[in-house]
């Protein structure tokens, strides 16, 4: 019962990431097409600039998909373990 209410708030932090940071990746404004190229020694380098509050939100939402990744691979792992038991143990 314990395993069961764990995985419901992992699930549940990491679904508030992905929309959290899919709304801070949607809702901060892109940068005004401006970037910077430029010579050097290799030929020509463009760097665009990128907002804390995009990088934020890119990062919040891919750790919010690795945890929802990492906590179906618990529940699986949990199911096969059940499986390979027999009867009068699962109880």
């Amino acid at each position: 019962m314990r395993g069961r209410i764990w995985m419901w708030v992992l699930l549940s932090a990491a679904a508030v990431m992905v929309l959290v940071g899919g709304g801070l990746l949607m809702t901060s404004p892109a940068p005004n097409g401006w970037f910077a190229c430029v010579g050097g020694m290799g030929g020509m380098q463009c760097v665009t600039p990128l907002r804390p509050e995009r990088v934020g939100g890119a990062v919040l939402a891919i750790v919010g998909l690795l945890l929802v990744a990492g906590v179906g691979g618990w529940v699986l792992g949990l199911r096969a373990g059940r499986r390979d038991q027999p009867e009068d143990a699962r109880r």
